[in-house]
C-alpha cells in the first residue's frame, strides 16, 4: 500500500511539474507577438520587418507573384498603370491598406481583428506604403470614377 500511494505521489508531483513547465513555456511564447522574430533569420540573412512578416503570412498567397489571384487582378484593374505585386507598390496610403484589409473589396475577403490585429494591421500598413522618408504615409491610392470598391 505505501508502494502505491509513493507512486501515486510521486506521479501526481510529476504531473504538477509537468503543467507548471508548461504553463510557464506557453506564458513566454505568449508574451512573444506572432510577428516578432530575431533581427536575423537562421542562415544570417536580414529577417523580414515585423510589416513584412505580416504580408508574407497574411498577403503574399495572392500578391507577391505576377500570378497571384489578387495580382492578376489588380493588372486587369489598372492595365499596368501601377505595379500588380504590392511589394512594388509606391502609391499606396496606410489608410487605405488599413480599410482595404478590413473591409475587403472585390473578391478579396476582409480580415478581422482576431485575424490580423490593429497594430498588426499598422505594421502591415507602413510596411505596402512607406514615404520617401521612411515614415509611414505614402501617397493615395488611384481610385476610379463610380465610387466603386476598389484594390
Amino acid at each position: 500500500m505505501k508502494y502505491l500511494t509513493a507512486m501515486a505521489l510521486a506521479c501526481s508531483l510529476n504531473r504538477i511539474q509537468f503543467l507548471l513547465s508548461m504553463s510557464l513555456l506557453g506564458c513566454t511564447v505568449l508574451v512573444q507577438p506572432s510577428f516578432a522574430q530575431d533581427a536575423t533569420d537562421q542562415g544570417g540573412q536580414a529577417a523580414r520587418p515585423p510589416g513584412g512578416q505580416i504580408f508574407h503570412k497574411w498577403c503574399s498567397d495572392c500578391h507577391s507573384s505576377a500570378d497571384g489571384p489578387g495580382s492578376v487582378a489588380l493588372q486587369r484593374k489598372y492595365q499596368g498603370q501601377v505595379p500588380a505585386i504590392l511589394e512594388q507598390r509606391t502609391d499606396l496610403n496606410p489608410d487605405y491598406v488599413k480599410q482595404v484589409v478590413r473591409e475587403g473589396i472585390s473578391f478579396m475577403p476582409n480580415f478581422r481583428k482576431t485575424e490580423i490585429s490593429d497594430a498588426e494591421l499598422a505594421l502591415l500598413a507602413a510596411y505596402l506604403a512607406p514615404s520617401q522618408d521612411g515614415t509611414s504615409g505614402g501617397q493615395a491610392a488611384p481610385h476610379k470614377a463610380g465610387g466603386s470598391k476598389h484594390q
